[in-house]
């Protein structure tokens, strides 16, 4: 425990710089976007900034994760590491993961002077109108999911352009074997989502939550967001976790045999 606690450690101090790099530009980009509202007296202006910020953090974590792959790839720190690639793997996954968190509850901070903005300028009566807690928190889960699930395929796809290494006439030639592999799962998975049974089924069992937001703009009234019910399919869900979960013991397997990188 104590060497797992040791490598998370080395990890965040590594991606230390390029996140606190993100935290400086997401508070620009909050504390510009706000003036912006301020000097054209449009308050409701807030809100696309804030969308917009949401958006971007999805790939926090995976630009994090990248980055501490690549350093550790030109050191080749771990080809000599007596730890398992699994916990190698692992620790720079929990440490992304902190991290993103972490950005994440910025983002839920700003959120709440999102929502003051609009109440004190009378657009809303109550924080409630907007963003709801229990849609608040269905949003900051469907950003995370997304991005540990983004991860996974930079992860995997990282050490399987290192594994063709191995091979010298491949040299020139691996990213686009990176990409031919995207692009063919990607082809793969449209293709059996079109397959009668399959998607037949595929949404056929699941539960409703009212996570489906429908936002309209009025000038006189400004943002207004409803939450309508939508069937959260749970055949979709179970696959991508277990597609996730595949992905980190496949890059594993592919370091386990330390790759010359």
């Amino acid at each position: 425990m104590n060497a797992f606690i040791g490598l998370v450690k080395k990890d965040l101090s590594l991606m230390r710089f390029w996140y606190l790099m993100w935290l400086a530009f997401t508070v620009i980009g909050m504390g510009g976007g706000y003036a912006l509202t301020e000097k054209f007296d449009q308050p409701d202006g807030v809100v696309p900034i804030f969308v917009m910020l949401a958006g971007i953090h999805i790939f926090l974590m995976p630009i994090l994760l990248l980055h501490v792959l690549r350093i550790e790839g030109k050191n080749q720190m771990w080809l000599y590491n007596p730890q398992s690639s699994q916990m190698l793997l692992f620790s720079k996954i929990c440490a992304a993961l902190l991290l993103q968190i972490g950005a994440q509850v910025l983002l839920s901070l700003y959120g709440l002077f999102v929502m003051s903005v609009l109440v004190n300028n009378d657009l809303i009566t109550r924080f409630s109108e907007f963003l709801p807690v229990k849609q608040g928190i269905y949003f900051e889960m469907a950003i995370l999911s997304t991005s540990i699930y983004i991860s996974m395929w930079v992860v995997f796809l990282w050490t399987f352009y290192h594994s063709l290494g191995k091979f010298p006439k491949l040299n020139h030639f691996r990213g686009l074997l990176v990409l031919l592999v995207w692009v063919a799962y990607n082809l793969l998975e449209t293709f059996l989502t079109k397959i009668h049974v399959i998607e037949h089924n595929l949404f056929a069992f699941g539960f409703n939550l009212q996570v489906a937001p429908k936002a309209t703009y009025d000038p006189s009234k400004s943002w207004r967001v409803e939450y309508i019910e939508a069937a959260l399919p749970i055949i979709p869900i179970l696959y991508y976790t277990i597609l996730t979960v595949s992905l980190f013991f496949a890059a594993s397997w592919l370091l386990e045999k330390k790759v010359e990188v």
